[in-house]
């Protein structure tokens, strides 16, 4: 897909576990204290406050992201 300035885009992540336990995904996460997050090209984690970013994250085992491009991303 092309993006440019002005374009919403959405990025999704999820995390798979095989566990043999029958422990689910969401289980598993909890009892090992993992946390999905994103952050920016420079390693820092997105806050959930910024009006930019929506951040949603409907189980332990996902994390949607959407925003809108502006210019100083150069289209990244």
């Amino acid at each position: 897909t092309e993006i440019s300035a002005g374009s919403s885009v959405t990025l999704s992540c999820q995390l798979y576990s095989y566990s043999y336990t029958g422990v689910s995904c969401n289980d598993w996460i909890r009892s090992e204290g993992i946390h999905l997050f994103w952050v920016n090209q420079a390693g820092v984690k997105l806050n959930i406050s910024d009006s930019r970013y929506q951040i949603s994250a409907p189980g332990h085992c996902i994390i949607t992201l959407n925003t809108t491009l502006l210019n100083e991303d150069d289209n990244r």
